[in-house]
């Protein structure tokens, strides 16, 4: 796999009459934050919003899945993942899907190499959401911070 796999999505919402390729909305109450989630990470997705990875999981949850959101730490003035560092163990991270919401928890986080693509794949039996971004603030992306996060059963 390469960084362009993670730019492209597996699926063209347009194919299934989502024209704006929104596939949800990301909510992270603790960041004061909500904004559009888009399915591949490309510079178009990220300059919008937060956008999955494509090769990881879509943003729908179920078992044995690890949806991966990329996000900028600030783009064109608007915060973005800006204040990612603040999440702590415990936080609650909101999809809303085309279909569903889904509740996730802080459980983990993680500065990793950009290399590290090991702590981004899915672990057994859970449903998870990994949400990722440049480290540290203003760097160029010398690492990553990982936020991984599991579904409770709200």
């Amino acid at each position: 796999r390469s960084l362009a796999d993670c730019e492209k999505s597996v699926i063209e919402l347009k194919d299934y009459g989502v024209t704006d390729e929104v596939v949800g909305v990301l909510e992270i109450p603790a960041m004061k934050l909500t904004m559009p989630l888009y399915l591949g990470a490309s510079n178009e997705h990220l300059a919008l919003g937060a956008a999955q990875m494509g090769q990881t999981s879509m943003p729908i949850g179920g078992k044995n899945t690890n949806c991966v959101i990329a996000g900028h730490r600030g783009w064109n003035g608007a915060d973005y993942f800006r204040y990612i560092d603040t999440l702590q163990v415990g936080d609650d991270v909101i999809i809303h899907n085309l279909w569903d919401t889904l509740h996730y928890k802080v459980t983990e986080i993680k500065i990793i190499s950009p290399s590290a693509v090991g702590e981004l794949l899915i672990q057994q039996d859970k449903d998870m959401v990994t949400l990722l971004s440049c480290h540290p603030y203003a760097s160029g992306g010398r690492m990553r911070y990982a936020v991984f996060c599991e579904r409770t059963n709200n």
